[in-house]
């Protein structure tokens, strides 16, 4: 990591803020969202190379909208254990009147994130805090983030070597493949439920962030500090031939927590299907669209694993949905 203490200008900010102060609004971002954005804004191959900016911003909205109060969803669609218990649901994001709160905060947030990105090395993992009021009165239980610089494997053998080395998820690859369709990269991320990045430690240094802001002679409104991990969370694989692409996305998901909860848009067919004896929620988009970063996708939790799965292509993908299906199925057969 290059500086340990940095200032971002005013004016890369102001045009995000909108014109009339909201109240206080909490947004109340779940771990599993929370490793959800991390690892989405990192797995997208370059989709038409100029896409990739659009569909990482409009994902990472999606799951800022998704765990806003007073959220309004419709259409869901819900799997359940054989105890009866909800163990993954998905719901179709509807605007309400915190979306345009939700959408500010996001382009504030992710300002600086890209900013702080820009400083990190492969590997490096950093807690960050903003000092601006408004900005932290959007998300009043997380004023303090995180941002991580994953290291991309070429050669699954390196992937699953970091993975095993940091205890990760359990990583299933494909037994099947279209021809062509080969591994690309794999990127390890640490977990947000241990460690120095969970959230109780985050919000452990949040008094050490505001002291240390307070007390600075500077204008910088940005103050970093670097963490360590050795405890994986999520781990991301990407197979590609061309421009067609299958992202495998693997979460860590302990015993006991609640639900899994994901999103989607409302142009996208939701059904839930059966696919190699596992339960699983399907989704395809019916057109192409800047809100949809896949055609199809598959998503499932494996409660003896403790893994959240999701799994999909990319929007102009020559694969059909039974194509799509039958990779995945040769997953969990």
């Amino acid at each position: 990591m290059r500086k340990a203490k940095i200032t971002l200008h005013d004016d890369t900010i102001k045009e995000f803020v909108i014109q009339d102060e909201p109240g206080i609004i909490d947004v109340r971002l779940s771990v599993m969202n929370r490793v959800r954005e991390i690892h989405e804004q990192n797995s997208g191959k370059k989709i038409s190379r100029q896409r990739t900016s659009a569909i990482v911003a409009i994902i990472c909205f999606i799951l800022v909208l998704s765990s806003l109060t007073g959220y309004a969803a419709t259409r869901f669609v819900q799997i359940k254990n054989p105890k009866g218990e909800v163990i993954v649901e998905t719901k179709e994001i509807r605007e309400d009147a915190y979306t345009p709160h939700a959408k500010t905060y996001y382009e504030m947030r992710s300002a600086y994130k890209e900013h702080v990105l820009a400083l990190l090395q492969p590997g490096e993992l950093v807690a960050y805090y903003v000092d601006d009021d408004m900005l932290n009165a959007y998300d009043t239980g997380n004023m303090v983030q995180t941002v991580y610089k994953p290291i991309e494997h070429s050669r699954y053998e390196k992937f699953a070597k970091q993975l095993e080395a940091t205890n990760g998820p359990l990583f299933v690859e494909p037994k099947y493949l279209p021809k062509g369709l080969s591994f690309e990269s794999g990127r390890v991320f640490p977990s947000v439920m241990e460690g120095e990045a969970s959230l109780e430690n985050l919000k452990k240094l949040e008094p050490e962030f505001i002291r240390t802001a307070e007390s600075s002679a500077s204008d910088s409104k940005l103050f970093l500090k670097p963490l360590s991990w050795n405890i994986a969370g999520s781990a991301n694989a990407r197979y590609a031939n061309g421009e067609d692409m299958i992202n495998i996305n693997a979460y860590v998901r302990k015993k006991g927590t609640s639900s899994v909860t994901t999103m989607h848009p409302e142009d996208v067919i939701v059904e839930k299907l059966t696919v190699g004896g596992q339960e699983m929620v399907y989704m395809e988009a019916e057109a192409a669209d800047e809100a949809d970063y896949y055609k199809h996708k598959l998503e499932w939790l494996d409660e003896e694993a403790e893994v959240f799965y999701s799994v999909y292509d990319n929007p102009g993908t020559t694969l059909s949905k039974s194509e799509f299906i039958r990779i995945v199925e040769s997953m969990v057969k």
